[in-house]
């Protein structure tokens, strides 16, 4: 290895602990939107797959556009 490489070149970033530890920021209306197509998106194929939606993603598909 030359001197200018890295030897943890291939060592993964550290991921946070939990996703309901992160401190949620605000969207904006489109960001919005594409969220609950989404969701609507992910409950039709959970059905279609015989999978079970978690509860947060089917209140987010029933929300309007």
């Amino acid at each position: 290895m030359s001197a200018a490489s890295s030897e943890h070149r291939f060592v993964p970033a550290p991921r946070s602990s939990s996703p309901a530890k992160q401190v949620q920021k605000k969207t904006s209306p489109a960001e919005h939107r594409v969220q609950v197509a989404a969701a609507r998106l992910r409950v039709t194929l959970d059905q279609r797959l015989g999978r079970e939606t978690p509860a947060k993603t089917k209140a987010l598909a029933k929300e309007p556009i």
